[in-house]
């Protein structure tokens, strides 16, 4: 996991969504229980600008990245409320929003270090503490995952906004965060396929999915 594969996830999603005019279309539902496409747009802000509040925890244990993505679930009523109001407040200017707090992310990156950005080794996230690495692919997870769902409700006949090497690094901590849980390999499936999965995208009789 890179600074810059980060970076570049960003900038191919953040041109597609004015390839398909989303400020136009923010009141479809997303596809997300309750959430309209405004909603997740705003979501993509609150996820990039997690960035600035993290602080180094040299002293802590870090968690693993699988066991940090299991702590999403509980969370999931108050950041749902939290983008519902950001899109509310952001109002016509949901583009212009999402720009500033994504500026404001990377702002806190140093792209002379392309494996934590300038971040300590061990950082503190609002779910615990874990490597700088595994923050970063928690950031991307949230691109790349959310990238996934617009796309398939805005225009799932034109080319996806998830970069195919996104998509990779994405599924491989996936698939770790499975490993962690079920103590084996998940099925065989492409990228894509396999994030649906994990995420709960496609249903699944497997009882260790999914995996956040």
């Amino acid at each position: 996991m890179t600074v810059e594969l980060l970076r570049e996830q960003w900038e191919r999603l953040r041109g597609w969504l004015d390839d398909v005019d989303v400020s136009a279309q923010r009141e479809r539902p997303s596809g997300l229980d309750g959430w309209q496409v405004g909603d997740l747009v705003a979501h993509l802000g609150i996820g990039l600008h997690m960035l600035t509040e993290i602080r180094p925890d040299p002293d802590a244990q870090p968690t693993s990245f699988g066991r940090y993505v299991a702590a999403y679930q509980p969370a999931a009523p108050v950041m749902a409320e939290a983008s519902v109001q950001l899109s509310a407040e952001l109002g016509d200017d949901l583009l212009g929003g999402l720009d500033r707090l994504a500026a404001e992310a990377f702002d806190v990156l140093d792209p002379a270090d392309p494996a934590r950005g300038g971040l300590a080794p061990v950082v503190l996230g609002r779910r615990g503490p874990l490597t700088a690495e595994d923050y970063l692919c928690t950031r991307l997870v949230e691109l790349v995952v959310h990238a996934d769902d617009l796309h398939r409700v805005l225009d799932p006949a034109g080319p996806t906004p998830v970069l195919p090497q996104a998509a990779s690094e994405v599924a491989s901590a996936l698939r770790a965060a499975y490993r962690e849980r079920a103590g084996s390999d998940p099925a065989p499936a492409d990228d894509l396929d396999w994030i649906r999965l994990a995420t709960g995208r496609t249903p699944s009789e497997d009882v260790h999915l999914p995996v956040l």
